[in-house]
Order: C-alpha cells, then sequence, then structure tokens
C-alpha cells in the first residue's frame, strides 16, 4: 500500500511549509526511539514525510506521482532510486547524517533541532549559564521619599566581578588562550551507532565550558571563574513619584557573569511606608480637613500642612461638610516627568464638639430658635443651664 505522507504527518495536502514543520516537529518527540514509549517505524516514518514535503520539488513529485517507483518512471519523474525507499537518493542538505535503516537521508538541520528539544544541548545549557543571575531584593521608603525621590546605600552580597582578574579568570599579566581540546570550537564532535546507523552529535566542551577560551594561568583569588562572592555598595536613586510595589531595574548589577560575560540585573522592590495625613491616590494626594461649625458656616481661612509646607486655604461661609477643594500641583510628580504634579485635593469634615458649655449651648439654642429650628433637648438640664445665668 503506498504511503500517505501527509497522513503520517497528521496535515491535509494544502499544509503550508511551517505546518509540515509543526506537525513532524511533534511526531519526532512523541516517537523519538530514545524516549520510554517512543516507536522507531512511526518515527522513521515520519522523518521520510518530512524529508518529502518539506521540500519544494519534492513534494511536487510526490504529489504528481505518489510514492510508487514504477508509476514515477512510467511518467518520467527523474527519481533517483537506490532501493527499498524510492526517495533514498533525496538529501535534505546539511547537519548531521544518518545512515543504515533510514535509506541514506542526509536529515537537516530540523532534527538536530528536534534532538537538542528532546535531550537539551550542554551547549546552550552553558550559553545561558554564562550569563549572571538576576537578583531581587526590597527597599523602604517613606511616603515622602516616594513623592519627591531619595537617594539610598544599600550593601548586598553577591557573585562580583574578582577584583584581581576583573572578569577575565586569568592571572594578572597572562594570556587567555585558545581550548587545545576543542581547538577554540568550544564543542565536541562525537559519532556513535544506532540501531539507526551511526549518529553525530555534539557536545559542549568540558575542559573551557563551551566558551573556546580558557586562561592559560588561572587567577588564584577566583579559581579562574573572573567572580567570587563579595559585599558591594550601591547608591540607589529612587525617583520622584514611585509607588508601593513598583520595581526599580538596576543594569548590570546582578551577579556577575561567566569569566567577563554579561552580568544580571538588580531588581529593586519598593515597599512605601504609610502617612497619617495624607494618602495617595494615582498621583493625587488625599487629605482630610477638619472645621469646626462655625468655619464652615461663617468661612475662614485655614492653615492647611502639605508636603511642600503649610499653605492658606480660604474656606467660603457654608461649606458644607464633604466637600472637597482641589489645590493644583501639590501632589505626586509624574514617575519620570518630575515636571508634571498631580493635584492635592482635601476633604471637608464639619467636626461636632463633643462637649459645649452652658454658654455655648444656650446661644446654639438661640439659633436654632432664630432659624425655626426644632431641637430637643434635656430640660432638666437646661433649666439647671437658665439657673446659672
Amino acid at each position: 500500500m503506498a504511503k500517505d505522507y501527509y497522513e503520517i504527518l497528521g496535515v491535509s495536502k494544502s499544509a503550508s511549509g511551517d505546518e509540515i514543520k509543526r506537525a513532524f516537529r511533534k511526531k519526532a518527540h512523541e516517537h523519538h526511539p530514545d524516549k520510554g514509549n517512543g516507536n522507531a517505524e512511526k518515527f522513521k516514518e515520519a522523518n521520510e514525510a518530512y524529508q518529502v514535503l518539506s521540500d519544494s520539488e519534492k513534494r511536487q513529485q510526490y504529489d504528481q506521482y505518489g510514492t510508487t517507483f514504477e508509476q514515477a518512471q512510467r511518467n518520467g519523474g527523474g527519481f533517483n532510486y537506490q532501493g527499498g525507499n524510492p526517495f533514498a537518493g533525496f538529501s535534505a542538505g546539511g547537519g548531521s547524517a544518518y545512515g543504515g535503516d533510514f535509506g541514506g537521508f542526509d536529515f537537516g538541520g530540523d532534527l538536530g533541532d528536534i534532538f537538542g528539544d528532546l535531550f537539551g544541548s550542554r551547549q546552550a545549557r552553558a550559553s545561558r549559564r554564562s550569563r549572571g543571575i538576576d537578583l531581587e531584593m526590597g527597599i523602604n521608603v517613606s511616603f515622602k521619599e516616594a513623592v519627591f525621590g531619595t537617594e539610598k546605600n544599600i550593601i548586598l552580597e553577591k557573585q562580583d566581578t574578582c577584583k584581581v582578574c576583573q572578569g577575565s579568570g586569568a592571572k594578572p599579566n597572562t594570556k587567555i588562550i585558545t581550548c587545545p581540546k576543542c581547538h577554540g570550537q568550544g564543542q565536541i564532535r562525537t559519532q556513535r551507532r544506532t540501531i539507526f546507523g551511526t549518529i553525530a552529535s555534539a557536545s559542549a566542551c568540558d575542559r573551557c565550558d563551551g566558551l573556546g577560551k580558557l586562561p592559560e594561568d588561572p587567577c588564584s583569588a577566583c579559581s579562574g571563574m573572573g567572580f567570587k562572592r563579595q559585599e558591594k555598595t550601591l547608591a540607589i536613586k529612587i525617583p520622584a513619584g514611585i509607588d508601593d510595589g513598583q520595581r526599580i531595574r538596576i543594569a548590570g548589577e546582578g551577579e556577575a557573569g561567566y569569566r567577563g560575560s554579561s552580568p544580571g540585573d538588580l531588581y529593586l522592590a519598593v515597599s512605601v511606608a504609610g502617612h497619617s495625613d495624607f494618602k495617595r491616590d494615582g498621583f493625587s494626594l488625599l487629605k482630610e480637613l477638619p472645621l469646626s461649625f462655625t468655619q464652615a458656616s461663617l468661612g475662614a481661612k485655614i492653615l492647611v500642612k502639605t508636603l511642600d509646607g503649610d499653605i492658606e486655604l480660604k474656606i467660603p461661609a457654608s461649606t458644607q461638610s464633604g466637600t472637597v477643594f482641589r489645590v493644583k500641583e501639590k501632589g505626586v510628580p509624574h514617575l519620570n516627568q518630575p515636571d508634571r504634579r498631580g493635584d492635592l485635593m482635601v476633604t471637608v469634615r464639619v467636626v461636632i464638639p463633643k462637649k459645649l458649655s452652658k454658654k455655648e449651648k444656650e446661644l446654639i439654642k438661640q439659633l436654632a430658635q432664630e432659624q425655626g429650628e426644632s431641637v430637643e433637648i434635656d430640660e432638666s438640664l437646661w433649666n439647671s443651664i437658665k439657673e446659672s445665668f
């Protein structure tokens, strides 16, 4: 029975090249024989199908003639038959060569990617390790420091660049040389025979950790690593307008990289303390202002504390409790735009005194009578008040 390469990969005949590639990767992961539940036959079929369908010329011939060699010969298809597999002569170009039961196919870089995905690449892992680790720590600031910005010194212990070799890993006045084991390639190439033929593979050089070079004479202070654990003091600028929970990135102040490679970054998680008089809402500051009944009724000029200093706020007569006054540009600076500031929102709260003198009670009763208001009062108390006058 003729093989249906589209069915093997699980794609339609109109599938794009990217769809075919994704399908092949999925099948290769699923059926690779080195996995516990792999299937060698299905793995070989998937690779056979991919080598044909991923090449536009071979795919066109396959769509026209199918996998039957005799039919292809009758129609002048031009296949180079090498026995067993009508596509055995095809080469996908470049990459690791696979012989044996694969019928002479030369698989390209895609299969190499599959092996790397399945089993990991020591060279890729070494490359990822070479960059320094990112660090994160908390920093506490006061409410006012967060609004206006500040500078703080922090001390952290980390893997930092070796001060003796300046991160090279080499003893001062000595050279960095080409690795004698991998000859500067950073890789050691090997071949192994499997049931599928000879498989060529490459792994990171264990002498130079995949870098291709190493110190001629390693630094004694850091043992050739280029970094060592030590304390470092940093002067940190806290920008005006920073809010609680935000982070500050300090580029290059994470842990040092391996033998002079890129360092990681430092992230500071900002914790802002609360304030007894102010609350923050975005770039606005919120404040409550207590007023007496007479101040709210008759109006007044009140000295109001702001983060910038005291200001005089004019309270008009008949101001109601809950009225909000906006004081422009006395709020929080916009982050990274210190010339732009929010506003201070002052909410008036009319305060009723808890205790009144006899005279105050008499005056308030007269006011109620003047306004035609009915008030409830303890008559025995009221009589004692009147007798005292």
